[in-house]
C-alpha cells in the first residue's frame, strides 16, 4: 500500500488531469508510480519530460525495456518487473526475451553484452 496517496484519474484536475490522460492514451494504462507523481504535477511534468528524453536516444525501447528488466530483477522490486514486463511486451519483446532480460541475457549479442554490463553496474554499485 502506498504512504503517499494516489491520485486517481478520473477525479484528477487541472494538469494533473492533462498529464495523466496522456500517460492513459500513451500505456494504456496508469501506472501507481505516475499516479502518486500526479500529487505534484510538477514531478510528473518533469519525469516525463525526463523519460522522452531518453527515449529519443540511441538505445531502441526493446534494449531500453530489457535493461528496466535485468535492473529491476537486480533490484527485487516485483512493482517494477511487472510494470517492465507489460511495457517489454507492448514494444516488442517475446517472453522468451523478458525472460533472458531478466537473468541478464539475451541470445543477440550486442543486447547480451548490454545486459552484461547492467548487471555488473548494478551488482558492483557502479565499479565495474
Amino acid at each position: 500500500m502506498s504512504r503517499i496517496p494516489t491520485i486517481d484519474p478520473k477525479q484528477a484536475t487541472g494538469k494533473a488531469q492533462e498529464l495523466l490522460n496522456g500517460v492513459q492514451a500513451k500505456l494504456g494504462m496508469t501506472p501507481n508510480l505516475m499516479r502518486v507523481m500526479a500529487n505534484s504535477p510538477a514531478v510528473l511534468e518533469a519525469y516525463l519530460q525526463f523519460s522522452g528524453s531518453l527515449g529519443r536516444g540511441a538505445l531502441t525501447a526493446k534494449t531500453r525495456e530489457q535493461i528496466a528488466l535485468a535492473v529491476a530483477q537486480a533490484n527485487s522490486c516485483d512493482y517494477c518487473l511487472s510494470a517492465h514486463s507489460a511495457i517489454g511486451k507492448s514494444v516488442g519483446l517475446t517472453s522468451e526475451q523478458i525472460r533472458d532480460a531478466r537473468s541478464g541475457t539475451s541470445v543477440d549479442s550486442k543486447s547480451n553484452a548490454i545486459l552484461q554490463l547492467t548487471t555488473q553496474l548494478v551488482d558492483q554499485r557502479g565499479f565495474v
